[in-house]
């Protein structure tokens, strides 16, 4: 899965994804905190909007297809993302974002969220956790797998 290792920020789509959310979520509020409430808005509007993009000038028909067929495999990227820096927050007691423009490291310590999108955030990876779900068959080898599902 990954460009240099297993995880999504070690991912070209998952960078790419992680430095839109730092310069449109997290720049704005000059880093003070994680909302992933808004964090996962802004990703699946973005998802949804590259799609629309990607696939103008189609019948609407069509697009609701383009939609329906790879909104999924892009969001589980963003919801892997955005795992990954709450984990990084929990085990490290904050989240170290970069602002690209001044290249400093910005260190986050507070994340916000409700219930609702916690108990989304686990049922997506629960999901994930499936051997039949594409996220986990992409992860080639069982040390992989492993490695990948023990990431702390």
């Amino acid at each position: 899965m990954g460009a240099w290792g297993i995880t999504m920020r070690e991912s070209d789509s998952g960078l790419d994804l992680l430095a839109l959310v730092e310069k449109k979520c997290l720049k704005p509020i000059d880093f003070k905190y994680f909302n992933v409430d808004v964090i996962l808005d802004f990703l699946k509007n973005h998802i949804i909007e590259q799609i629309k993009k990607a696939n103008s000038g189609c019948a609407e028909d069509m697009m609701a297809h383009y939609i329906e067929a790879n909104f999924t495999s892009d969001y589980n990227d963003a919801v892997l993302l955005v795992s990954e820096c709450f984990a990084d927050y929990l085990h490290k007691g904050a989240f170290i974002a970069k602002d690209y423009e001044t290249k400093t490291e910005m260190k986050i310590t507070e994340f916000i969220f409700t219930d609702s999108v916690l108990d989304e955030l686990l049922e997506e990876l629960h999901k994930m956790l499936e051997p039949t779900h594409d996220m986990y068959t992409t992860l080639f080898e069982d040390d992989t797998r492993k490695e990948w599902v023990s990431v702390k």
